[in-house]
């Protein structure tokens, strides 16, 4: 891969403006960040962390070294300040996930090695590095724990809490999966091949492996129109919006279209064009 190094990229420059309009209505509960740091505070970043590492293998340049260098080769595109931990999971879905706050680390499935081209999985390693880059990971654990939290706040205001916690929950779901298209953008941006991204999210949608070699891009891009035409009816949106609202991630197709649209504006190109600097 002829690729390009985005030199100075910054993440509010790739941000989906969805990301942002959701993250505005979240620290509208003035507590919630204070609260979060609390519970990272007592333990939770650090139980997290021996969930996610304990039973997975590590990925380093004497172990899988071949994964370890497309992880660094990413994190020079994107232009990180240091290259996270890696670890490899043991599932065959297409699946990725970054944990830690002051020291992430990236868990990756084994099914996204084994399925995944090099290419694709550097979209996908940008798509973590995207939510480290953009300091999506604080808010993502407290999306992990709240349901604990809301049980515990419950009781103690007699159900009252419940309420809150419930309304704070939507609100937080919701902006972790507005943060995706953010981190599909910093995925495209590391891959560099709106083609690549396309046939990655496609193997992730469900593409079964022994038709890999029949996957119609063209096909998957028209579906992902369809489905934003969607919007222009009222109960589509409400549909919708209901039918993911306890989600974690938006649909895949819904991602592919946010992420062509993208393309089709023209702002990937002028960041590739203003940012971009030839690896040697």
């Amino acid at each position: 891969m002829q690729g390009k190094i985005l030199k100075g990229l910054q993440s509010y420059q790739y941000e989906h403006p969805f990301d942002k309009k959701a993250l505005d209505t979240l620290k509208s509960y003035k507590f919630l960040e204070t609260l979060v740091r609390t519970f990272n505070a007592q333990g939770i970043e650090r139980l997290l962390r021996i969930q996610y590492t304990g039973s997975n293998v590590k990925v380093n340049d004497r172990n899988f070294p071949e994964i370890y260098y497309i992880l660094c080769e990413a994190c020079s595109i994107l232009d990180m300040p240091f290259v996270p931990k890696l670890y490899i999971k043991w599932s065959y879905g297409i699946n990725a996930m970054t944990a830690g706050v002051e020291d992430p680390i990236i868990v990756l499935n084994s099914g996204a090695v084994d399925l995944l081209t090099k290419e694709e999985l550097l979209f996908v390693l940008g798509h973590e590095l995207g939510h480290i880059k953009s300091m999506h990971v604080l808010y993502h654990q407290m999306a992990q724990v709240f349901p604990i939290l809301g049980e515990i706040v419950g009781s103690i205001t007699l159900g009252a809490g419940k309420l809150l916690s419930a309304g704070l929950q939507i609100a937080l779901l919701n902006w972790v999966r507005m943060s995706e298209f953010t981190a599909d953008r910093a995925g495209l941006l590391t891959c560099q091949d709106p083609e690549v991204a396309a046939v990655a999210l496609m193997k992730l949608a469900g593409t079964p492996k022994k038709y890999f070699d029949k996957i119609n891009v063209n096909e998957f891009i028209n579906q992902a129109k369809e489905f934003e035409d969607y919007d222009y009816d009222t109960l589509d949106k409400v549909a919708k919006y209901l039918s993911i609202m306890w989600q974690d991630h938006p649909w895949t197709v819904m991602r592919a279209s946010e992420l062509f649209k993208w393309v089709e504006s023209g702002e990937y190109e002028s960041i590739m064009k203003d940012y971009g600097e030839k690896i040697a």
